[in-house]
């Protein structure tokens, strides 16, 4: 009987502290919760179990702290996937910003050049433009000192003819013969001067006689 007692007493006693490290754990626990340690809470929880296995108030702490748990993971993960996401937007924003400027460079350098063709072409055709008329001047000037030169040389030799035929008329007035007279002079020498050289082209085309001397 009296160690059925004892025994009794022994249960009690293990019973309560059972319950009350069980409940040291609990405690410790949910105050790493309220403190916002969830890792240090349900690690807490783990050793608690571990040497009060089955125990209610920490099994449903663990369940709640796994949840708890789980949830954060999900949106960190989240939270993760959404920073990636909107780096990935920002890149593909700063991506197409440059592939804008860019081809915006390239528009401008092409109408640039499309500019400077123009210019080019049009400076070429006003030089064309210019030198044809500088040509046309030119020409003009060389056709109107042409004629100037010519005019004057018909002036001179009008000149010269006149001085001829005053010369003439002084010389036949100093010989006392008469215009019609020297002219018929001159008629005269003239018509030997043709015979003459008439005369030298018909022997110039008999062959000579190498046998004879030149003499």
């Amino acid at each position: 009987m009296k160690n059925f007692i004892l025994l009794i007493v022994f249960l009690i006693v293990g019973s309560a502290a059972y319950a009350q490290g069980a409940q040291a754990y609990f405690n410790q626990s949910a105050n790493y919760y309220v403190g916002g340690k969830n890792a240090e809470a349900l690690r807490r929880v783990g050793e608690g179990l571990q040497k009060y296995p089955g125990d209610p108030k920490l099994s449903a702490l663990q369940k709640k702290l796994q949840q708890e748990q789980k949830q954060q993971q999900q949106k960190d993960q989240q939270k993760q996937d959404q920073q990636k996401k909107d780096e990935q937007k920002k890149e593909q924003e700063k991506k197409d910003q440059q592939q804008k400027q860019e081809q915006q460079k390239q528009d401008q350098q092409k109408q640039d050049q499309q500019q400077k063709d123009s210019q080019d072409k049009k400076d070429q055709q006003e030089k064309k433009e210019n030198d044809q008329q500088k040509g046309q001047e030119e020409k003009e000037k060389q056709q109107k000192d042409q004629q100037n030169q010519q005019q004057s040389d018909e002036e001179k030799r009008e000149q010269e003819k006149k001085e001829r035929e005053q010369q003439l008329s002084d010389k036949l007035q100093q010989m006392k013969i008469s215009k019609e007279k020297a002219e018929m002079i001159l008629q005269a020498m003239k018509n030997q001067e043709v015979q003459y050289l008439q005369q030298n082209k018909r022997k110039a085309s008999k062959p000579k006689d190498r046998s004879k001397p030149d003499w």
